[in-house]
């Protein structure tokens, strides 16, 4: 693949930071319209973070209000406007994908400390885009570099809903799913401080697929890594630490939130309903619309993009259609 090259052909003098202010606007002004940004807005990536082999996170400035109102599991149609030769001229080669925002900071870099708190300078709020090399229009986007448009349209979907006080949360994750567990655990630990226990398990395939561990350690009270070959962490699956937690946790008090494949999901959502606990799954079903147009979103009677991705474990495992591997 050839390097993008437009942006290297902008003038010295070019301004980045002034357009992707007015893009910010341009989304503030949308959103508080429409409660969403209904149609696809570009902005200039401002950096992107090499999480793992093939996994990267896209960052971009967003609306305060954007990031504050959006919600752990809700997600956001992401287009690259390129083709594969960093033009945009051959018709029909991309399209949007849901991605889960991975994570969201405020970026204080531009602003003097001193002065700040009397001016109510907050910085600017920044919103991550964790995305794996999964086929041509994954693969495209983690090849972006700063200053490349990057286009984004919703946020979408349900949510997972906070934990009550003195709960345990356990977070289950496979491969990218970690991205929405992150937000959960995120959110959680930032309205409930110490008064809940989080447990999150992380399975991936090998050691170079793994990332997030470090930004989970720093939130949950517990991290387990497990690897299908035994190269980081435990070798197996996540349901095998599962069990040991669940063992130790009082079924009437205890959530668990899971992102991955279905093939994993399944089972940890059926391990849940042996213990009598309370699951919710945000499912990757194939979302290319994400208006309720298209019905190939469908799981059991529910459109994905509308009534998910976040579902509950009990209803899932009624559904004939949930478990097998669907490729987005």
């Amino acid at each position: 693949m050839k390097k993008h090259t437009h942006t290297k052909e902008r003038d010295k003098h070019f301004n980045l930071n002034a357009l992707v202010e007015a893009c910010c606007e341009r989304m503030e002004k949308e959103y508080q319209q429409h409660n969403r940004l209904p149609t696809p807005i570009p902005s200039p990536i401002i950096e992107i973070t090499k999480e793992s082999n093939g996994v990267s996170t896209i960052w971009i400035q967003v609306p305060t209000i954007l990031a504050t109102d959006y919600k752990p599991g809700q997600y956001f149609m992401c287009w690259n406007p390129y083709d594969s030769e960093g033009g945009m001229s051959k018709k029909n080669y991309n399209s949007e994908k849901p991605y889960s925002v991975g994570d969201i900071r405020v970026d204080r870099s531009g602003i003097d400390e001193e002065t700040a708190p009397d001016q109510g300078l907050d910085g600017s709020t920044m919103m991550g885009f964790t995305i794996k090399n999964l086929g041509r229009q994954s693969g495209e986007l983690i090849k972006m570099e700063k200053g490349d448009w990057f286009a984004i349209r919703g946020p979408f979907g349900t949510n997972f809903q906070t934990p009550n006080f003195g709960e345990t949360l356990i977070l289950v994750s496979g491969g990218i799913g970690s991205t929405p567990m992150h937000m959960a655990a995120k959110e959680a630990r930032n309205k409930l401080g110490d008064k809940l226990t989080i447990h999150s398990i992380m399975g991936f395939q090998t050691s170079d697929d793994v990332h997030y561990h470090d930004k989970m350690g720093e939130i949950c009270d517990s991290v387990t890594v497990t690897t299908d070959d035994g190269s980081f962490g435990l070798q197996g699956y996540p349901t095998i630490p599962l069990r040991e937690i669940i063992s130790n946790c009082e079924p009437s008090n205890t959530k668990l939130f899971t992102c991955g494949p279905e093939p994993m999901m399944k089972p940890v959502l059926e391990i849940c309903e042996e213990n009598g606990i309370e699951s919710y799954a945000a499912m990757e079903r194939y979302l290319p619309c994400s208006v309720a147009a298209c019905g190939l979103c469908m799981v059991g009677d529910r459109l994905t993009c509308r009534q998910g991705p976040v579902m509950e474990g009990s209803w899932l495992l009624e559904q004939d259609d949930f478990g097998s591997p669907h490729y987005h």
